[in-house]
């Protein structure tokens, strides 16, 4: 089946209509369905995940994706409720993005203490030039497996447990892979929370394709389709054909759609160690939460596409 191209927004065929009839076809020619269209795109040049975070980055351009700002909708608010009339409050991030969470969040707190850890320092910038002045900002420049995790009123982590491999650390060693498993983090961010009663925040997607699955296993590749097409990718289009003509976020967006979205299915055919995306479901979520001892597991799913879900837990 041959699908034209939808190179820019609000034309025929948009961007939804594309990927609407993509992702009518049966699932399991979805694929080829896919593979046909990337050839027909002109591939360009783009910059990678999680590697700039400035105001004219690809990473800015996703924060500011309707179905992305739901998440800190919904984070914000389970912030400030947890950090109302705390004094000399702590909060600690896992993966800090652009920092774009915090803008304005904490301007009517009294002074506090903010934790970041981040492997990438460029990402450290970028979120403390979105903390008010008065904000002890603590710099960790190491992956959170590596990084001692300090006692906090909130915990939050945000899109980037998916990027750690494995349920625990025998299930890494299964597959010659050391150190810990979403679990043992898990497991720390409630003992960091413990002393003070805080909470903790996790967001990630709803999916399956963690170490488990094999590379090119036809069931990881269609749950890559799901993640990241049949959701994600459509999610994309419909804020572009949603915009205003000349809308300024427009080609960012059409690059994230091709590049973060379309693309990603690749990661379903490279080896274990290099996937970089080994995400969950609410079900495997909920039961490592209970089993690193967390408490008032809630979860609901904060946009429209069933993508993104927010776990509270204490």
């Amino acid at each position: 089946m041959t699908f034209e191209v939808a190179m820019k927004p609000r034309t025929s065929p948009t961007w939804t209509a594309t990927l609407d009839r993509l992702t009518a076809l049966p699932r399991g020619e979805q694929y080829a369905a896919l593979t046909e269209l990337r050839a027909r795109l002109q591939r360009t040049e783009t910059e990678a995940w999680n590697t700039t975070f400035g105001p004219d980055s690809l990473y800015n351009a996703w924060t500011r994706l309707p179905f992305v700002e739901s998440i800190y909708v919904h984070n914000r608010s389970a912030i400030a409720d947890a950090l109302d009339g705390r004094t000399d409050w702590r909060v600690v991030e896992i993966g800090g993005g652009n920092g774009a969470l915090w803008q304005g969040l904490l301007e009517s707190l009294p002074p506090g203490t903010f934790t970041l850890i981040d492997p990438n320092p460029d990402a450290h910038q970028a979120v403390q030039k979105r903390l008010p002045a008065g904000v002890d900002f603590r710099s960790v420049v190491a992956p959170v497996a590596s990084a001692a995790i300090p006692t906090a009123d909130v915990v939050v982590c945000s899109l980037t447990l998916h990027h750690h491999a494995g349920e625990n650390a025998a299930q890494r060693a299964a597959y010659a892979l050391g150190g810990d498993g979403k679990v043992e983090i898990l497991r720390r961010v409630v003992e960091a929370l413990r002393p003070r009663s805080g909470i903790g925040v996790l967001n990630e997607a709803d999916c399956y394709n963690d170490i488990a699955l094999p590379p090119g296993d036809e069931t990881l590749v269609d749950h890559f389709l799901d993640v990241y097409v049949r959701r994600a990718a459509r999610a994309v289009a419909q804020a572009i054909d949603s915009a205003p003509t000349e809308f300024a976020l427009t080609e960012a967006w059409e690059a994230i759609l091709r590049h973060w979205c379309l693309e990603q299915v690749d990661y379903a055919f490279v080896g274990r160690e290099e996937r970089d995306v080994y995400e969950l479901d609410v079900a495997s979520w909920e039961r490592l939460l209970r089993e690193a001892g967390a408490d008032d597991i809630t979860h609901r799913y904060t946009d429209a596409w069933n993508l993104f879900v927010q776990y509270l837990f204490r």
